[in-house]
Formats: C-alpha cells, sequence, structure tokens
C-alpha cells in the first residue's frame, strides 16, 4: 500500500499534537512543536520524485544556468514566470543539485507555515496535519511554482488585516513573479477581511450546487468570453487546461466532504469570529475554494489548481474549530481526524504516490517517470 508512509506520518503529528496540548509548560509545546516541522520538512523536503510535475521541474532545473549565466534572454528562453527563475537561478549558484533545490524550496515553505500557524491558530501541530491531508502534499509535491505564490500571499495576510495596501499589493505582485495567478489575490485586498452577510454565503453555496446538479456549462461560457474579447494567448492556455481536463468532477464523495465542511463552519460563523476575528478571513478564502471547485468542475485541471489559491482556509478553520465548545463538537473532533486520514489513504494509494526519501535511497528520475506515464496511460 503506497498510502502507509502518508499515514504513518499523519500519526506521528496526531501524536505530536496530543503531546502539544499536555505540554507543561511554554518550552516543551515549543520542543514539540519544532519535532512537527522537522518531521514535516524531512517527509517532504528529502522525498524522491513524486506524483507528476517533477516530470517537467526536473529537466528545468537542469536547463537553468546560475545566476552568473544568466542574462535577459536565458531568462525569457523559459515557459516559466521570470521571478521563479530567478530564485532556482540563485539555488543553483549555491549548489547545483535538483534535491537541494527542492529543500530549500521546502524549508521555506515550513518557515511561511509556521509563521502563519503561530499567528492565526491555536495549535501548531494540529494545521500540519490539515495540511497533510488537505492538499498540502498536492501543492507542495505538484505546484513548485504556485506554492512560493502561496507564501507569498501567507505573508500578505497581516498586510491585509491591518489595511496596509502596499505591501500587500508588493508582496503578491513578487508573488505573480513566481504564478501569474497571484494576480487573482490583488481585488481580494477590499473583500477578504469583511464579513459576509449570511444570506450571501448561503445563496454562493446553493449556486455553486445548482451549477454541477444542473451541469451547467460555466466553464464553457467563461472561455467564450475570453475568445470574445480576443485574448488569444491566455484564451489558448486555458483552453489547453480544458482539453486536458477530462470528465472534471460531478458528484461524489469528496463534493460530500467540501458541502458538509461549507455548511459547518457558516452554521458556526459567529461563534469562530467570536473566538479570532482573523476567522473570517479564513471562512472567505474557503467559501472561494468551494465556489471556486464546484464553477470548475467541468475540467479536472483547473478544479486541482484554481481552488489551491483559497485552500489555506481549510488548514486554519478546521484548526480552530477543534478548539471551539459547541454543542456535538467530539462529534465533529472525531468526523475531522477520521476525514484527515481518509484523504491521506485515498490520495496516496496510486504508484505516483510510492514514497521514498534520500536518506534511505530514491529511484532515477528515468524509472519514476516511466512509472508515472504508465500511470497516465492507464487513466486515460
Amino acid at each position: 500500500m503506497t498510502a502507509i508512509p502518508y499515514i504513518i506520518l499523519g500519526c506521528l503529528l496526531l501524536l505530536l499534537y496530543c503531546a502539544e496540548r499536555r505540554a507543561a509548560t511554554l518550552r516543551v509545546r515549543r520542543m514539540v512543536q519544532c519535532v512537527a516541522y522537522l518531521a514535516l520538512f524531512i517527509f517532504v523536503g528529502l522525498r524522491g520524485h513524486l506524483y507528476s510535475d517533477f516530470i517537467n521541474y526536473y529537466p528545468y532545473f537542469e536547463d537553468v544556468p546560475p545566476l552568473s549565466r544568466l542574462t535577459l534572454r536565458a531568462l525569457s528562453h523559459f515557459s516559466f514566470e521570470a521571478g521563479f527563475t530567478l530564485y532556482t537561478s540563485a539555488i543553483k549558484s549555491l549548489c547545483d543539485n535538483y534535491f537541494f533545490w527542492v529543500a530549500t524550496g521546502v524549508a521555506i515553505d515550513v518557515v511561511v507555515l509556521r509563521s502563519t500557524f503561530r499567528r492565526y491558530c491555536s495549535s501548531e501541530v494540529l494545521p500540519l496535519l490539515l495540511f497533510i491531508a488537505f492538499q498540502g502534499l498536492f501543492i507542495e509535491f505538484n505546484l513548485y511554482r504556485n506554492v512560493k505564490a502561496l507564501d507569498l500571499f501567507l505573508l500578505s495576510l497581516p498586510a491585509l488585516q491591518h489595511r496596509r495596501i502596499v505591501p500587500y499589493v508588493a508582496l503578491n505582485l513578487v508573488g505573480a513573479m513566481f504564478h501569474l495567478s497571484s494576480l487573482v489575490y490583488l481585488p481580494l485586498y477590499f473583500v477578504l477581511h469583511r464579513s459576509m452577510p449570511k444570506w450571501m454565503m448561503w445563496c454562493g453555496i446553493v449556486f455553486a450546487n445548482v451549477v454541477v446538479v444542473a451541469r451547467l456549462p460555466v466553464m464553457e461560457w467563461l472561455l467564450g468570453g475570453v475568445d470574445a474579447v480576443a485574448l488569444a494567448d491566455v484564451a489558448e492556455r486555458v483552453g489547453a487546461h480544458a482539453r486536458a481536463g477530462g470528465g472534471g468532477y460531478l458528484l461524489s464523495v469528496g463534493h460530500l466532504e467540501r458541502t458538509l465542511s461549507i455548511v459547518l463552519f457558516t452554521l458556526l460563523y459567529a461563534r469562530m469570529v467570536a473566538q479570532r476575528a482573523s476567522n473570517a478571513m479564513f471562512y472567505n478564502l474557503l467559501w472561494l475554494y468551494y465556489l471556486s471547485f464546484m464553477l470548475c468542475y467541468e475540467v479536472r485541471v483547473l478544479a486541482d489548481r484554481i481552488p489551491m489559491l483559497f485552500v489555506a482556509g481549510y488548514w486554519v478553520l478546521y484548526a480552530n474549530v477543534v478548539e471551539l465548545r459547541f454543542r456535538l463538537r467530539q462529534v465533529v473532533v472525531a468526523i475531522v481526524m477520521g476525514l484527515s486520514f481518509l484523504k491521506l489513504y485515498l490520495s496516496n494509494d496510486i504508484a505516483p504516490a510510492r514514497y521514498d526519501n534520500l536518506l534511505f535511497g530514491i529511484e532515477s528520475y528515468a524509472k519514476r517517470r516511466a512509472t508515472m506515464l504508465r500511470f497516465l496511460d492507464d487513466e486515460r
């Protein structure tokens, strides 16, 4: 079973969460948290070739020159954003090794997660468990550029809270140099911190379900709009994703989980905002996650990628709801834990997720690439 290492990591984080809660002193609590972050770094940062996008990023890293040989012409040669190439070139100047590049990127991500969870959550260990269960591993293993853009967005949240538009915009413009999707965050400065009226929350949820149940071709309409305004390059990129999308996502266990989650947090919204004012911001992120996932149901690739912009709402809200006092709390906690491990199993019980680590040896790029291509052929 390829999911066993992931389940073991989840069990370790769960035990560390229990130890964190029972810690007698702040020093012991901090030590437990450090062990949890170290475990995540070793598992994710020292991994071999997992999932699928290493197929593109490994040869990309090999082709990128160090800073001393990076010219504007060379910079424009790569299809990825310029900021990401500069970042890659800078790390390659320190050490010309793909796995050092991956480990450095994960170390940065772990530092940003620590800063975020310490600021917005009652626990620092529980959100790590939720992170690996709810798309965090997919982001780390597959979305090398997106995760850096997400890091910069998370770092910009204090500026959003305190209404400092210049650092917020600056951080997310830098994020757009890693992945253009960060431009979506810019208009959110004006709305993400606000509490939505309840009627808007429920209307959005109902509308999204109507779209999926009635199979309304929302993406087809939007793609038609892109063509209409003659944004040829954007239309081609989005169209390519659509053509690669396959059957998309319809009603499923995942749909039920997402719907129950957004309904739970909507019902508990007042209590959660009373617990932490910042929960309103993360509820808005989760609401956007839900809507974007549902509206992109036709296209698997878009449904996989666009909601990732807002997935941090899961990690923070579930970590905080566990600490909330309300009727049926124990039932909700049990469901959250069970769901986390179920998602760890279902997401990683596939051949491309077969785990290996630099500490005990990894398969070569060629072998893992062949495994991934066979898996994709079987999926078709």
